[in-house]
């Protein structure tokens, strides 16, 4: 009897405590997503921003990086294309970024490797000592599909 209790007592103190940790997974997951726009399933392997302010040279702003379009239920991998990039800081919109793309369908994935190669002119509006928010729009026919990612480190190379 003393065993049957003891399992039922560590029982509803294990079951209690994931309940816990559940519901705040859950919270947190849903504060997130009212941040962020996630159109489709992205996988990000790298994104950098930098700007070159190296001697001897007219300072430019570059981004670049590789990610990989997964399947998703509201576009077709096939058919969804990378189509720009915006860039923001500070909420407002400082670069529209038609980047030099190479992209490879690849196990259920498309793969993305994009650079702006020879960088932008930098803007006055741009803050080279505050981070930048990246929206990487695509397209699936007319439909447009975004993805955020906010508060990418903004480098600058001396």
């Amino acid at each position: 009897m003393k065993t049957k209790i003891f399992v039922f007592i560590a029982f509803m103190l294990l079951w209690s405590c994931s309940t816990t940790k559940v519901e705040t997974t859950e919270k947190t997951e849903k504060a997130l997503t009212k941040q962020l726009i996630h159109d489709v399933n992205l996988s990000v392997e790298k994104n950098v921003s930098w700007v070159n302010l190296m001697p001897g040279t007219r300072p430019k702003f570059h981004i670049s990086g590789k990610i990989s379009l997964l399947e998703g239920d509201n576009y077709n991998l096939k058919t969804t294309n990378l189509k720009y990039i915006k860039v923001f800081q500070n909420g407002k919109e400082i670069y529209f970024v038609k980047p030099k793309i190479r992209e490879e369908i690849k196990d259920n994935m498309k793969n993305y490797l994009y650079s702006t190669i020879s960088g932008l002119s930098i803007v006055k509006e741009l803050d080279t000592k505050k981070n930048v928010d990246f929206e990487f729009v695509f397209k699936d026919g007319k439909k447009e599909l975004i993805y955020q990612i906010k508060n990418v480190e903004l480098q600058e190379v001396h």
